[in-house]
């Protein structure tokens, strides 16, 4: 392969070859691919022979002197001439040409990201996004952006819309709404493997959210909340103590620093849907609702809980996202019993709704492709049984053998 070492021994004995590579490395630095022959003018033998050596084939003199070198389908790639544009003086570009292979020029940048720059190519909404000369500057500039913000330090730290729209371009409403905004989600999705669908759940897997004050944990649980600058409120306590839930918005939850438990048990129940959770709120059980997949503010909520040695049983559906939400709930505390798959063990098919043609299909997909998740078990279960159940029946499945523990 070429290096810069060989390309500056070939061009100290042969000057005359540097224009040639020159303009291949600026076809290269466009993100274009390299043809698969190119011809020269004006060179000796000796200088055919360095480009020969360079390139590793034999190449063809014709009557009138231009020299044609076939080039090797590995060095036809932009990314293979990256480390060589130095050594040229060829610089990287900046700007979009009409007809620019954005995707070739980016993996001639991150060669690292090949194969991440290949999937969200393949992603036709991104695809006609980028057609666009219009939108190619924006695009790039918000996927390198994005790809220096989760290098750094600060990826760890919860931001706004608002606060990345300032930094990467000047103005905090670009990515509050509109096309750039859903070329980010498409991309986090792409990144996190989930569905572009619920666009603020897959902005909040990446720790930003849209606004912190609508973002919010509804819960109802004995504790006394601390926060950061040493405020303590006990009102969670005294809801709780009514059979009335709370909620605070996730501006104030990330300004938790402490949690202090005053239940009979160390133990809260999450519950994926509302009207179960109405319910153990009115039975003054300790519980927080996800509202399907946890948010932000639930899932910091949660962390917190753990940290004050508190841990969870788990309702949701008895289906494959409300295994995924139980598998969401204990990457943020410690789940020790999900009552789903007590509930699919017990069932019978009258208990149940019966899957159509496409839920089987994603239900087998992803027990085949994900077989070290956490809960693959009971997804696979599901796949056999055909049927899912809802929280709803829970509690008179449960109680065929015995009230709920």
């Amino acid at each position: 392969m070429i290096t810069k070492d060989r390309v500056s021994q070939a061009i100290a004995r042969s000057p005359v070859i540097k224009p040639v590579l020159v303009r291949l490395a600026k076809r290269a630095a466009a993100g274009k691919k390299l043809p698969e022959t190119f011809s020269a003018t004006g060179l000796d033998y000796a200088a055919q022979r360095e480009l020969e050596g360079l390139f590793g084939t034999v190449g063809q003199r014709a009557a009138d002197g231009r020299v044609y070198i076939s080039v090797m389908q590995p060095l036809r790639e932009p990314s293979e001439w990256r480390g060589l544009l130095g050594v040229l003086g060829v610089a990287e570009k900046t700007v979009c040409d009409e007809d620019e292979d954005v995707f070739a020029r980016l993996k001639l940048l991150m060669p690292d990201k090949a194969g991440f720059i290949d999937c969200l190519a393949a992603k036709d909404e991104i695809a006609r996004f980028v057609a666009k000369r219009e939108n190619r500057h924006d695009w790039l500039k918000l996927f390198k952006c994005l790809i220096e913000h989760f290098s750094s330090e600060e990826c760890g730290i919860i931001t706004t819309l608002s606060q990345l729209g300032s930094n990467w371009f000047n103005d905090s409403k670009k990515l509050r709404s509109g096309a750039l905004r859903r070329q980010l989600v498409l991309i986090l999705a792409t990144a996190q493997s989930q569905t572009p669908d619920d666009e603020s759940l897959v902005l909040e897997g990446a720790n930003i959210v849209d606004n912190p004050y609508t973002r919010s944990v509804v819960f109802s649980a004995p504790v006394v909340i601390t926060l950061k600058d040493d405020s303590v409120f006990d009102f969670a306590d005294r809801f709780f103590a009514r059979g009335m839930a709370a909620q605070l918005p996730l501006e104030t939850v990330l300004d938790i620093r402490s949690v202090e438990w005053g239940g009979d048990k160390n133990e809260v129940v999450t519950s994926e849907n509302a009207a179960p959770f109405a319910q153990m709120v009115a039975c003054n059980v300790p519980c927080v609702y996800t509202a399907g997949y946890p948010g932000l503010a639930v899932k910091v909520f949660l962390h917190k809980l753990g940290e004050a040695g508190i841990v969870c049983i788990h309702e949701g559906d008895a289906d494959l996202d409300g295994f995924r939400i139980a598998k969401e709930v204990s990457n943020a505390i410690k789940v020790v019993r999900v009552v789903a798959s007590e509930v699919l063990a017990r069932s019978c098919p009258e208990d149940g709704i019966e899957m159509d043609a496409d839920q089987r299909r994603r239900v087998w997909a992803f027990a085949a492709n994900k077989p070290d998740f956490k809960y693959v078990d009971d997804v696979k279960s599901l796949s056999v049984k055909g049927y899912w159940v809802e929280q709803e029946s829970f509690k008179s499945i449960l109680g065929k053998e015995g009230k709920r523990k």
